[in-house]
């Protein structure tokens, strides 16, 4: 049964990489409360210092050629300007199917008053996909389609992003890409690239969260990330984080896709924090497979006046 869901992921890689499955074009991580950025541009202009994150997942841990992503993001304030430039490079596999996307960033802030403010943010990409048919196990070894690897193809891309945030509370709107990437493969095996705007594919996140303080050694943050994607049923993700002392966090969170997700983090010290996740599968897949683990190592650089506006990092 293992090998039926391993080529059934090899499966999806070939549709994703051939554009039939349009839905699955953006990287999925559970730890995006702790470094916004990853879903969010716009959230980079909420950081007062060089701060940056790196994350490696492997999910479906037990299944051949499972998802696993690894993925790093640098952002810095620019001087005493309102704006924060970014950059990150995301790698994301899975079966057959590699794609990287290399992103820069530039967010500016707006004062709404003293206590809030609006951050703008938009990125220009370049989207590099390529797959490894020759490695893939198929019936008919003459089939032309899986004779040889694809070429690398680099296609554009955007995001745009929306952020409100306080001492307290964050919102923001996200549109993680805004242009259709597609790479399609003839009966001859050969592979064409394209790109094109397609308002019906469009995907919208909408991230939201809220520190509440129950003592003087303890907070509760809780948050949720809300996904309306294309050619998918809509998607919330619900979490809680008790963090003690401001070092030691523990949560849960829960998915509509039906998983069930354990956080843990630690502030190691003034600059680094190290973060950790579990995920459980309540579906029928979960049978198959040992869960997902995710691990990410955070960074900021101490200011040296406390910022007025700084919101929850959770």
């Amino acid at each position: 049964m293992n090998k039926i869901i391993s080529t059934l992921i090899v499966a999806i890689g070939l549709f994703t990489y051939s554009g039939t499955l349009k839905a699955q074009d953006y990287f999925h991580i559970s730890q995006y409360m702790m470094h916004q950025p990853f879903v969010n541009p716009a959230a980079i202009g909420s950081y007062g210092s060089l701060n940056g994150a790196g994350l490696f997942k492997q999910q479906w841990v037990g299944l051949d050629g499972a998802p696993s992503i690894q993925a790093i993001n640098v952002n810095s304030p620019i001087g005493t300007t309102n704006g924060n430039a970014g950059f990150s490079v995301v790698r994301d596999q899975i079966g057959v199917n590699n794609r990287i996307d290399i992103t820069g960033t530039y967010a500016y802030n707006l004062s709404l008053g003293t206590n809030s403010k609006l951050a703008l943010g938009l990125s220009g990409m370049a989207v590099l996909n390529q797959s490894n048919f020759s490695q893939a196990a198929v019936n008919d070894a003459n089939d032309p389609l899986f004779a040889n690897d694809t070429r690398m193809h680099v296609l554009p891309n955007f995001q745009y992003g929306m952020y409100y945030y306080t001492n307290k509370f964050y919102v923001g709107l996200s549109l993680p890409k805004l242009l259709l990437n597609s790479v399609t493969s003839d009966s001859t095996g050969t592979d064409n690239a394209s790109t094109s705007f397609d308002f019906s594919q469009m995907h919208y996140y909408l991230n939201a969260g809220y520190r509440f303080e129950l003592s003087d050694n303890i907070d509760l943050n809780a948050s949720t990330l809300l996904k309306q994607i294309a050619g998918a049923p809509f998607q919330f993700d619900l979490n809680a984080q008790a963090v003690f002392n401001d070092k030691l966090g523990v949560g849960v969170s829960y998915r509509s896709s039906k998983e069930l997700v354990g956080l843990l983090s630690f502030q190691i010290n003034e600059m680094f924090k190290l973060a950790y996740s579990y995920d459980f599968s309540l579906s029928k897949l979960g049978t198959y497979h040992t869960g997902s683990h995710e691990i990410m190592l955070l960074f900021q650089m101490p200011t040296k006046e406390p910022l007025l506006i700084e919101p929850p990092r959770f």
